[in-house]
């Protein structure tokens, strides 16, 4: 055979041979194919069959849309189809003719037919008062809304009740860093009931007059008086006059802020007054009150300060005060016993025993006539209802609470304005002052800090409106602090 010829029939083969392999090839694969299909829609479902039942057709996927659907019907954006009501109620499609109306026209469907009544009522009735809308106070309030959207402050007033877990104080100059002569024992820290003005006196005998402004606290004067150390001092109601008493001495002084003027006012010795030590004024301006010896109260004219009668307690008296109006004085002294005086009629109108008090050492109303605060050497305060005690009359009440944060005797309790708070002290101690909250009579914890030296406080005062404490101690300094959930004074 020509070698030509058969190297022609050996190629034919090969390609004949490569052909059939790779139609086999291409078979295979579309069964491989087929089968993935087959088993992706049997775990994982078919999507044309899931369009269909919502009923779109699949374009991409070669399935066609049920003949039930046609395009006009859906269009390519795959909206919802129009919904079918489940049924259909016959009532909605009764005619209400012209003559049931008598208005010579058809309504079709309740809705219509609802608003023909609603007319109908309004003509015979009128349209009712509640059903009415005051357009005006609609659109005030419409604009009073945008109004409160175009702000973007506190839409909450701060609240007028002292919260009883954490005392906002901030502690600011010194009430005395000008003088610094008042001491070394500041015995007496008072602000006028008026002015930004506070008093500041010692055992120096020296009385400064202070601006309060928290920053410098500048002074306006001192007074000073020879040899006479000073252990109380109280401004009048009306703020016009100081008076000063001493411990050593039974005359004082009183000195006029308008003219700047001092007077020295002597008692007679038939009195029975020897000190000056403890005193109080009533708020209506109208006696003083001095803690004498032997159970001894003098009471003298705030306006004249002229004696005018004594009362007499059993025991010593540690401690004295008036209620708010001034009508009746407290005592509390050496037997635990608290007495009530009238002194209008210079009379006792009750007493009862101090709960677990064997000596009294301060007492205290509150300017709400609600709490009676006592005091003990024992470091106890007790406070009672004030209003309970006057009405049962009882031999020994109950108090409300009992305070067991001191441990030495306790020298002043005073609450501030608005009797939220009951300050305590005592005199024989480091940083022995705490602060009660009511009506809760929970002690704050935050004050005063640990890291925050005192000393031994000896008086303490609030302003007016208690926006600012104060307490003087020992080591001739009277710290000043801010509260700031009150006002500025």
């Amino acid at each position: 055979m020509d070698p030509a010829i058969e190297e022609g029939g050996t190629r034919k083969r090969k390609y004949v041979a490569e052909k059939g392999k790779a139609k086999k090839k291409k078979h295979l694969s579309t069964m491989v194919n087929a089968e993935k299909e087959r088993l992706e829609k049997l775990v994982f479902g078919d999507p044309s069959y899931m369009l269909r039942n919502m009923g779109f057709g699949d374009p991409d996927s070669g399935v066609e849309d049920d003949g039930a659907q046609d395009s006009d019907t859906y269009s390519d954006t795959l909206a919802s189809p129009p919904r079918v009501p489940a049924w259909v109620d016959e009532d909605d499609m009764l005619s209400v003719t012209g003559d049931s109306v008598r208005s010579g026209q058809d309504i079709n469907n309740s809705a219509e037919y609802g608003k023909f009544l609603r007319r109908k009522f309004q003509s015979v009735y009128g349209e009712p008062s509640w059903a009415k809308l005051n357009k005006a106070d609609e659109e005030h309030r419409d604009e009073e809304d945008q109004e409160l959207l175009r702000t973007c402050g506190n839409m909450l007033n701060k609240s007028s009740y002292l919260a009883k877990s954490f005392l906002r104080i901030k502690r600011l100059a010194s009430l005395n860093c000008e003088t610094r002569n008042e001491g070394p024992i500041i015995k007496a820290v008072r602000f006028h009931p008026t002015s930004t003005v506070a008093l500041v006196a010692g055992v120096s005998g020296c009385a400064s007059i202070i601006q309060v402004d928290g920053k410098t606290n500048p002074k306006l004067a001192s007074v000073r008086f020879d040899r006479f150390p000073i252990r109380c001092a109280r401004f009048s109601a009306d703020g016009s006059e100081f008076i000063v008493g001493s411990h050593r001495h039974s005359h004082f002084y009183v000195y006029d802020m308008i003219q700047g003027s001092t007077l020295t006012i002597y008692t007679h010795h038939n009195v029975g007054q020897t000190n000056m030590k403890k005193f109080e004024v009533s708020p209506d301006s109208k006696l003083i009150a001095i803690a004498g010896r032997f159970g001894q109260i003098h009471l003298l004219s705030a306006k004249s300060k002229e004696w005018i009668g004594n009362l007499a307690m059993n025991g010593n008296v540690e401690a004295i005060t008036f209620d708010s109006d001034g009508t009746s004085l407290y005592s509390h002294g050496e037997l635990g016993e608290v007495h009530i005086w009238d002194v209008n009629r210079r009379c006792l109108t009750g007493r009862f025993l101090d709960d677990g008090c064997l000596v009294g050492t301060s007492i205290a109303i509150s300017p709400c006539g609600s709490y009676l605060a006592a005091g003990s050497s024992s470091g106890v305060v007790n406070i009672y209802d004030k209003r309970a005690l006057l009405a049962r009359a009882e031999r020994s009440p109950t108090p409300l609470k009992a305070i067991m944060n001191l441990v030495t005797p306790v020298k002043q309790v005073t609450f501030n304005h608005s009797s939220q708070l009951l300050g305590i002290a005592s005199d024989e101690k480091d940083n022995a002052v705490k602060m009660v909250h009511l009506p809760s009579m929970t002690v704050y914890q935050n004050f005063p800090a640990l890291n925050e030296p005192i000393g031994r406080v000896q008086n303490f005062a609030f302003s007016p409106s208690s926006g600012y404490f104060s307490c003087g101690n020992n080591k001739n300094t009277a710290y000043l602090y801010r509260l700031k959930h009150f006002g500025d004074y």
